[in-house]
């Protein structure tokens, strides 16, 4: 059987905030750049009315989108602490799972009561 290294699955975790930030940079800068495409149609549409209508639906795309790439941001230390109990059980370290799935537990436990006050 083939042996779990720990800086395999410290690499992994890098890997993993790494990625996590870029998408949700690239998600917000996509959101972002639909805003201001739009906000420019507005600004040079010859009937103000029309393109203000337009602009308005396609504005709460764009707003919807930018939200999704901060979303992402905000699970990307879950992912990260997923990954790295999925780490720790391959290295068969019981205690450092049990260490990673209560800090997630934690976190989860903390963003659930956020939202019931």
């Amino acid at each position: 059987m083939v042996k779990f290294e720990a800086e395999k699955g410290q690499h992994y975790i890098a890997l993993t905030l790494r990625y996590g930030s870029l998408i949700s940079t690239l998600v917000m800068a996509l959101g972002l750049s639909v805003l201001l495409a739009r906000a420019a149609v507005l600004f040079f549409s010859p009937s103000a009315a029309a393109g203000e209508f337009w602009v308005k639906h396609v504005r709460g795309a764009a707003l919807a989108v930018m939200q999704g790439g901060i979303l992402l941001l905000l699970l990307t230390p879950i992912f990260r602490i997923l990954v790295a109990s999925v780490s720790f059980a391959l290295q068969r370290d019981r205690k450092y799972v049990l260490i990673a799935l209560g800090v997630l537990l934690v976190v989860l436990l903390s963003i659930g009561f956020s939202f019931k006050a």
